[in-house]
């Protein structure tokens, strides 16, 4: 069967059902995320980045973060979502701003990493003392994306979403699983024959709550849901 349809998903409050920066730092060191928190405002990796680092200093280990990871909580309705879009042969793309070391960790601690076929997230590196880091997607020092919906200053969404299209497409069919003010962008970038899923009560839905300015601006069906349970029937039910 050709693979001519697309799955694109957020991670954090969307594939799975919580934050993966509060989850490790906080039952890592409740200190330390308050910490984080007092430096809103600043571009978040950074700010995760410094954290893990403090945490490693203090003697915190990889696998102590590791442990955690695998205990995010993630449904068993989004795993059969999974499971269902791999049996119809559609490609499955995650688009998150957390970073591949959590992404990679969690996906495996549910056995679903196979199900996924791409990851454009921040990227995991291990830097000259032995520490595990994570970096922006769009380097600070290299040419920086510009966009005009107000992505975070290292990933844009929308941008990594239309040239993962212009790469592996065209696509008959696209859905967008979303959560925060950060998939916005990528919504805009759908046509009328796809669909985005907001999740109720979070930024996106907000953004997109009908008749708002910012819904005008997306050409895709919507699709409000409050547990993964939606997201499965509606993939069921258009063979997505």
């Amino acid at each position: 069967m050709v693979q001519n349809n697309l799955a694109v998903f957020d991670f954090d409050w969307s594939l799975i059902e919580e934050d993966s920066d509060h989850w490790a730092i906080s039952r890592l060191s409740p200190e330390q995320w308050e910490i984080c928190l007092a430096q809103r405002g600043r571009v978040s990796i950074d700010t995760m980045d410094e954290a893990i680092c403090k945490l490693q200093d203090q003697g915190i280990t990889k696998s102590q973060f590791e442990k955690v990871l695998k205990t995010i909580p993630m449904t068993s309705a989004m795993i059969d979502t999974l499971k269902k879009l791999n049996a119809n042969n559609t490609r499955v793309l995650i688009v998150s701003d957390a970073n591949t070391f959590y992404i990679e960790t969690i996906l495996e601690a549910y056995n679903v990493r196979n199900l996924v076929t791409d990851i454009i997230t921040n990227r995991f590196y291990t830097d000259s003392h032995g520490r595990f880091r994570i970096d922006r997607r769009t380097p600070a020092s290299g040419p920086q994306h510009n966009c005009p919906q107000g992505c975070s200053a290292n990933l844009c969404k929308g941008m990594e979403l239309t040239r993962y299209i212009e790469t592996h497409g065209p696509f008959s069919k696209v859905m967008y699983v979303g959560d925060g003010k950060n998939d916005y962008c990528p919504c805009t970038h759908l046509r009328d024959t796809d669909r985005v899923f907001a999740r109720s009560g979070r930024a996106l839905s907000n953004l997109l709550a009908p008749g708002s300015e910012h819904a005008g601006k997306v050409k895709a069906n919507i699709t409000f849901w409050e547990t993964s349970d939606t997201v499965l029937d509606r993939v069921n039910k258009e063979g997505l």
